[in-house]
């Protein structure tokens, strides 16, 4: 291929990792996780194999100007997790590598999204449970609406814990987020006071911020943005643009769920974004439409590993 007809990242791989902690960590979540040993493996594997870059240099490429190493990885971090700062800093600044953190614009007090509050309920509760007792506390018509979105989801083949979890993050969300707060603060106390130690505060953000890590946007209330109307996408938007308006430009964002959507594109411009990040490995289309690489997935090592030096 012509060199000039290539994207300007198409050598890029950049790497997204979620919760980074041991399964017994508290505040206790029931989702996948990379713990810290396989966390410390997988960076090992990449200093061995690729030339680490900041987000400033992939945003230079993408605008046109240098470009970037053939073996660069681009590390990111989603949804501003506790665990980013009590974990993943210290082995990144222990190497002097730059990371891109997309932290929600939530505030102090608020409650959690709907997607981790699931998180939370299945830390001690089987999937069924869960299922259980949304559905015992849905309306009718809600119930209804339900078990459809489950129908389609699994005719679609996506994994069994999908076939729950999506139909409430997206078509019930607004129905069914009230009720897993109930089951939470039934179980819990306050879902407020655990969202707040599920996720960074506004120091720990100002210590990854000092350490030299590249703070990006990933909505306020972690919203598929493929699902919602445009009123909240573009409210979303300016929720991170508000939180973000200390930080240099150019900015970027992960859609929650890796779910991008033309309108949330062009609220991402309009508010000063300059890129946006998916949760697929396909090749890049334009700013808004990047790929990476999922930490947890089937042979993320070999992808990690590269051609080597």
């Amino acid at each position: 291929m012509d060199a000039r007809l290539r994207h300007p990242l198409a050598d890029l791989v950049t790497v997204m990792w979620h919760y980074v902690r041991d399964p017994d960590a508290e505040p206790r979540v029931g989702a996948t996780a990379v713990d810290p040993v396989t966390f410390e493996d997988q960076i090992d594997l990449i200093g061995r194999s690729r030339t680490v870059v900041g987000w400033p240099a992939v945003a230079a490429a993408l605008g046109g100007g240098r470009g970037l190493p053939s073996d660069a990885v681009l590390l990111t971090f989603d949804d501003g997790l506790v665990d980013h700062h009590r974990t993943v800093l210290e082995h990144l600044a222990r190497r002097g590598w730059p990371g891109v953190f997309f932290v929600t614009a939530r505030r102090t007090g608020e409650r959690l999204s709907v997607g981790h509050r699931i998180h939370v309920l299945l830390a001690t509760l089987t999937p069924d449970e869960v299922r259980a007792a949304v559905l015992h506390r849905l309306g009718r018509t809600d119930r209804a609406r339900f078990l459809g979105a489950e129908r389609r989801e699994r005719a679609a083949g996506v994994d069994a814990i999908d076939v729950l979890k999506r139909p409430l993050q997206r078509d019930l969300a607004q129905a069914a987020g009230p009720i897993l707060s109930a089951l939470i603060d039934e179980r819990w106390g306050s879902e407020a006071d655990l969202a707040d130690a599920i996720h960074v505060s506004a120091t720990q953000v100002a210590d990854l911020r000092g350490a030299g890590m590249t703070i990006g946007g990933h909505g306020r209330h972690h919203l598929w943005l493929d699902w919602e109307p445009a009123d909240r996408v573009w409210a979303e938007v300016a929720d991170s643009a508000a939180f973000l308006a200390d930080e240099p430009k150019p900015w970027s964002f992960a859609y929650p769920y890796g779910a991008g959507h033309p309108v949330a594109a062009a609220a991402l411009a309009k508010a000063g974004f300059s890129a946006a990040f998916h949760a697929r490995t396909t090749m890049a289309t334009g700013p808004f439409d990047l790929g990476r690489v999922d930490a947890e997935a089937a042979g993320v090592g070999t992808m990690l590993r590269g051609s080597g030096r």
